[in-house]
């Protein structure tokens, strides 16, 4: 995985300083409508995956239920149609590795929106996600290699469609 990350690293550096959590984290509403904007790239993305995706549950019901315990509704979001083109296990792999990495990462944005906001979060939760990023590194290392090509093409249409 030393292999992704390092074709990887500058994407996503540029993403999370677009992106900006701790701005999103100022309110409720700022709040919401980040995890909307996860959620419409998070639904479509999976549903590609799915005949990929081996032992790893899609999270995007975890970004609905955050968005309804904040009075939203996921029924009418825009989902993205810009995304990663996934044609082989080597390609899911590629784009699971940046979303499981994000999962990784949500940890510590989970402890801030307790801080900063007072509320938990079922996407952002950091309970199993440390056995669930050794499961994902075992199970590339069964399946490598993985199409850095994939998890770049991931990074840059997330940052396009987070950052409109």
């Amino acid at each position: 995985m030393g292999q992704l990350k390092a074709a990887t690293t500058v994407h996503h550096e540029r993403l999370e300083r677009r992106v900006d959590i701790e701005r999103h984290l100022r309110s409720r509403a700022a709040y919401r409508a980040l995890l909307e904007r996860f959620y419409g790239f998070h639904r479509p993305i999976e549903a590609v995956l799915a005949p990929f995706a081996g032992p790893f549950a899609p999270r995007h019901p975890l970004l609905a239920q955050d968005i309804a315990a904040l009075g939203g509704d996921v029924a009418n979001l825009p989902i993205a149609t810009r995304l990663p083109e996934v044609h082989s296990v080597r390609d899911a792999l590629g784009v699971l590795y940046v979303l499981e990495g994000s999962a990784l990462g949500g940890a510590v944005i989970g402890r801030m929106v307790e801080r900063e906001l007072g509320i938990p979060s079922a996407y952002f939760a950091r309970r199993g996600i440390a056995a669930r990023w050794r499961a994902f590194g075992a199970h590339v290392e069964r399946h490598a290699p993985v199409s850095p090509q994939a998890a770049v093409a991931t990074f840059e249409e997330m940052e396009v469609w987070l950052c409109r």
